[in-house]
């Protein structure tokens, strides 16, 4: 998930807070005793603080010489186009109706004819600028080697990832877990064993990856651009085995790999840019104000649904790909993975819940397994390339599957035990938590 959607907000708030404040929250990552001496993650202290994140931004991108507009420029040059484009189709518009009707079409005749080298001028320049802006902050992604646009520099970023980590810090202080949680001793395990398994990856190593769990009911988890990992205690709760929590924390591990969040802010200010004419044009052609601001809606709900909903499926779908092959390198049952999503499904017929994809800003969890399930050949090859220990007969897809065939002729109850099975029963109450032994999988 990217969590990049207050940062106009974040960045006015980041001057009520010390970094020596917010990084006190932070926990060390503790393993098992069964890993290398050489520490992979590390959290640094409070006192070297400010040294230890100007070091992590610094490996975590590649620092480049193009030039890019500050962030805050970006910022603000969104809201101030849009009142812009607003304010000027709307005093268009009113001139226009008092304008006398005979001379509407003698002002467009010979306006357009005595100055159109210069508007062909115009829009020339803006379109060339505008062309050349977009070809030279082309890159491509670690891995899959994607051609993506990238509005900002690594440094630019790099502030912005600092300021997001500071808010959810700040937002999240009263739940987070010490470093002798189970669930925390858990995430922390698993992510250590992803990361020592996948060193061949540069953006894996050159990332300083720390762990936050909250004690939070959400079903949910996230990494931010600079390797800080956000685990809640209702995906502990969801998920039934340290496999698929493993594959859960590849995928999400993927996105900052991939550097999937600077590519969708970069994205999402492209297509509010390209938009600024068509909010100009719709203030200035319709007749009342009530029709342009019904009309600005609904071009802003076409925007998301035909852009920034299908872009964002896209990112998921690449982060599901990249994560199943970190899982498969760490050892992982890579099955568990369309298993997981099999069972979220199952979950979701069980609710009666409709899910449409084409309304929401991930995959449907029934086109995650299926989409997974077809990438299982591949991944459990790249596993026995790793010279990993065989997978079991036992295929934990199957029996989901089975159970929404089963639910059209009412085996409810079956599936009710079946999906309410977690991997520890609360994240609040502290019970052991016993994860399998992921240096036995190789």
């Amino acid at each position: 998930m990217f969590v990049f959607g207050r940062i106009a907000v974040s960045v006015c708030s980041v001057g009520r807070t010390s970094w020596s404040q917010t990084v006190a929250r932070q926990f060390r990552l503790t393993t098992n005793g069964k890993l290398p001496q050489r520490r992979l993650l590390q959290v640094k202290r409070a006192g070297d603080a400010s040294a230890g994140v100007s070091a992590g931004a610094a490996r975590c991108f590649h620092t480049s010489g193009r030039c890019a507009a500050p962030p805050l420029f970006w910022l603000l040059f969104k809201p101030i186009a849009k009142i812009s484009a607003v304010i000027s189709g709307r005093v268009f518009r009113q001139w226009w109706k008092v304008l006398p009707k005979e001379k509407r079409g003698d002002i467009f005749a010979g306006h357009l004819k005595r100055h159109y080298g210069k508007y062909l001028g115009t829009a020339a320049v803006i379109g060339g600028t505008v062309t050349v802006y977009y070809f030279t902050h082309l890159q491509r992604t670690p891995i899959t080697n994607r051609e993506r646009f990238i509005a900002f520099t690594p440094n630019q970023f790099s502030s912005i990832a600092d300021v997001e980590y500071n808010m959810h810090l700040e937002q999240f202080a009263e739940d987070l877990v010490g470093p002798d949680h189970p669930g925390y001793k858990l995430v922390s395990n698993i992510t250590d064993w992803l990361v020592k398994n996948n060193q061949d990856i540069p953006q894996v190593r050159d990332i300083t990856w720390t762990v936050h769990v909250v004690d939070h009911p959400v079903k949910n988890a996230f990494v931010l651009p600079h390797g800080q990992i956000f685990v809640f205690g209702g995906m502990l709760e969801t998920v039934t085995n340290p496999h698929q929590l493993g594959i859960i924390l590849g995928h999400e591990m993927a996105h900052a790999i991939l550097g999937h969040a600077a590519e969708q802010v970069s994205f999402l200010q492209l297509v509010d840019c390209l938009s600024i004419c068509v909010v100009a044009a719709i203030w200035a052609l319709f007749p009342s104000d009530w029709m342009a601001l019904l009309s600005h809606w609904l071009q802003n709900k076409f925007a998301k649904l035909l852009f920034e909903m299908p872009y964002s499926r896209m990112l998921e779908t690449e982060a599901d790909e990249v994560g199943l092959q970190l899982a498969a390198k760490a050892c992982f049952d890579v099955r568990e993975s369309a298993a997981f999503w099999e069972r979220m499904a199952l979950q979701d017929d069980m609710e009666e819940k409709v899910d449409l994809d084409w309304l929401s800003t991930h995959p449907t969890h029934e086109q995650r397994a299926q989409h997974l399930e077809q990438l299982l050949p591949q991944a459990i090859e790249l596993r026995k390339s790793c010279q990993c220990l065989p997978l079991n007969t036992e295929d934990p897809l199957r029996p989901f599957r089975a159970l929404r065939e089963g639910l059209k002729t009412g085996e409810v109850q079956t599936a009710r035990v079946l999906i309410s099975t977690p991997l520890q029963k609360s994240s609040t109450q502290g019970e052991t938590v016993v994860a399998q032994n992921l240096t036995d999988e190789k």
